[in-house]
């Protein structure tokens, strides 16, 4: 379907014919340097701004995973999940010891799509938070409630969301439990699928910061 297009389409310049004259071999020469120039701008420009022109466009991205269990060793208590393998790095890298921290390279607006597997070891039923973190501060109106119930009981639990970083600053994820009787589960690969991360995070750089940056 043809939509509205915001962006004009780009052509060359018609440069200018020179006249007889000493400097017409240097005009000639200047001339048919500009016009490639031109040419391979606009088809530079007209490349992106056309039909499917993302395909043209590196941006920032990631994806990490973990391959170990993770447990909470105390109720109540806040701890990061953890990301221990990188798939996609782009201008996004996953640092500290253990690597909880998203660390973009540029200021931006980031999506975040996170899966956690969860696998009960009790049968008591289990309260789980999970919430955002930057830079250290906990970011109100993050947290997401997940209950799990049932001895050896598998759950999954996803969390969408987006934010605003600034370069320098990093995305920790964080969760807690009312019972310590739940594992963020670890799957080896068993035939015919193949292995389950404990936890699994894709990241993708959405837009440029606002002029004004939102207050949590």
């Amino acid at each position: 379907m043809a939509q509205e297009r915001l962006v004009q389409k780009v052509q060359a310049p018609a440069l200018p014919i020179p006249k007889a004259g000493p400097l017409k071999q240097y005009l000639d020469d200047l001339n048919n340097i500009l016009r490639l120039f031109f040419n391979l701008l606009a088809n530079a420009v007209n490349n992106v701004f056309g039909e499917q022109g993302g395909r043209f466009v590196e941006s920032p991205n990631a994806k990490f995973f973990s391959t170990t269990d993770q447990n909470a060793a105390l109720v109540d208590t806040a701890y990061a999940l953890q990301f221990e393998n990188t798939y996609l790095g782009e201008a996004i890298s996953i640092t500290g010891t253990p690597k909880t921290r998203i660390t973009p390279l540029y200021s931006g607006v980031y999506n975040f799509e996170l899966s956690v597997e969860l696998t009960s070891t009790n049968a008591n039923s289990k309260e789980l938070s999970f919430w955002v973190r930057r830079s250290g501060v906990d970011i109100a109106n993050t947290a997401r409630m997940h209950v799990v119930a049932g001895s050896g009981g598998v759950d999954d639990f996803e969390y969408s969301f987006t934010m605003d970083l600034t370069a320098g600053q990093y995305i920790e994820l964080m969760w807690a439990t009312d019972d310590t009787g739940i594992t963020i589960d670890y799957q080896a690969a068993a035939s015919p699928r193949p292995a389950v991360p404990s936890t699994l995070l894709t990241v993708v750089f959405v837009s440029a910061l606002p002029e004004t940056l939102p207050t949590p």
